[in-house]
């Protein structure tokens, strides 16, 4: 488990009062705490976010597991920040100077006593690598870079940036921004076919940017005879009757069970005697092989698309055969 979970969760056993939540801390409790459901909403609603939840983020969050208990305390939070920024600010009675205590006398500041520097939300962000396009479980060709300003603009070093990844993973996870307040990272999507986002957290202060994952290259076919799918655990063998035409489903998918373009689909039989291929259709995604057989036996089927053969053995039983032996 990320030390950050670590930290939030032994506070909260312990019962002390937690800081708002910022989304990267509600990604990893999501993502890598044994919290209940129940346990996160309530958390979420006692101590409220850092940030305005937006669309995308409440697809993240269901992307990750999230139950309507926990979205409900997500966007009723959401709503109570926006009543208090609704509220007038109570106008402040100015303070009276203080009486005078004899010579003036020079302060000179120590370390302590320098401005803190503050990052910058609306001069910080991604600069480089966000926007990306690749296949699932690949890892991108260009590192992503976060940069790190004051309100001033100036860059700021020795900033601690933390990354959190949405069906992605980041390496190294924290970064320290170098002397130009840049800090970088390589990002290796994740198994779903769709997208991808990667947070950066720096204080309170967070930016986050999108990826797109598409499928891998096509590593199995999936033969699909009625609502029963053919090989792998249940075997590759079936039966039709003599006086039907059966339609075989074909699909291409990936490393991850993605589904993957579907090419060059066709059909082979060892023995056209005892049944035959009527047609072969396809589109992107998705094929049908028709079979029609004609005398009873047993014989194989080569299923055959993207580089790839799936081997299926066919049987066709006596017309007096009993029972119904087609696909379910």
């Amino acid at each position: 488990m990320p030390a950050t979970v670590s930290v939030l969760l032994a506070a909260l056993l312990v019962g002390q009062a937690l800081a708002p939540l910022r989304k990267s801390d509600l990604v990893r409790l999501l993502s890598g705490s044994a919290l209940s459901q129940g346990e996160l909403a309530q958390l979420v609603s006692r101590n409220c976010l850092t940030f305005d939840p937006t669309d995308r983020d409440r697809t993240d969050f269901r992307r990750l597991g999230a139950e309507r208990a926990l979205l409900a305390a997500v966007d009723d939070c959401a709503r109570r920040a926006a009543a208090r920024s609704a509220q007038p600010a109570r106008p402040t009675q100015p303070s009276a100077p203080p009486p005078p205590t004899g010579l003036p006398h020079r302060v000179v500041p120590g370390p302590s006593d320098a401005p803190a520097v503050r990052i910058s939300a609306e001069r910080s962000s991604f600069v480089a690598g966000g926007g990306q396009r690749g296949p699932a479980g690949g890892r991108l060709p260009r590192a992503l870079v976060f940069e790190a300003r004051d309100s001033a603009g100036a860059p700021l070093a020795r900033q601690s940036v933390t990354f959190t990844g949405v069906n992605a993973r980041i390496e190294p996870a924290t970064v320290t921004t170098d002397g130009i307040g840049q800090a970088r990272a390589g990002v290796t999507l994740g198994e779903r076919v769709g997208s991808a986002t990667v947070i950066a957290a720096v204080g309170v202060v967070e930016k986050q940017v999108a990826f797109n994952v598409a499928a891998g290259p096509a590593a199995q076919l999936v033969v699909m005879c009625g609502r029963t799918r053919l090989g792998g655990s249940v075997g590759g063998r079936f039966a039709m009757r003599p006086d039907t035409i059966v339609a075989l489903r074909v699909f291409a998918q990936d490393g991850f069970a993605n589904p993957a373009p579907l090419l060059g689909l066709r059909a082979a039989v060892a023995d056209a005697r005892i049944f035959r291929v009527l047609g072969v259709t396809q589109d992107s995604l998705a094929g049908t092989v028709a079979l029609k057989p004609d005398q009873p036996g047993t014989t194989s089927l080569a299923v055959i698309a993207n580089g790839m053969r799936e081997y299926l053995t066919v049987t066709v039983p006596p017309r007096a055969a009993p029972g119904k032996v087609d696909c379910p």
